[in-house]
């Protein structure tokens, strides 16, 4: 093995390193996304419930 080809390895190995760091960092930003998602989702299905439950009262009353 060369000086040049040692050199190359060790520069490689370098940016294989930040790579693996960057992908976990990315892995852990979509776990939060997903995370964030999740509580979007039934903060609006929560919504929904409760815009259904006002309609059915207003039509009740409406009845009246």
């Amino acid at each position: 093995m060369t000086y040049k080809d040692m050199f190359d390895e060790i520069d490689l190995s370098h940016k294989f390193r930040k790579l693996k760091k960057e992908i976990k960092k990315l892995k852990e930003e979509n776990e939060k996304d997903k995370k964030t998602i999740d509580i979007l989702t039934t903060d609006n299905d929560i919504k929904d419930y409760e815009i259904k439950i006002l309609k059915e009262k207003i039509k009740k009353l409406k009845e009246k």
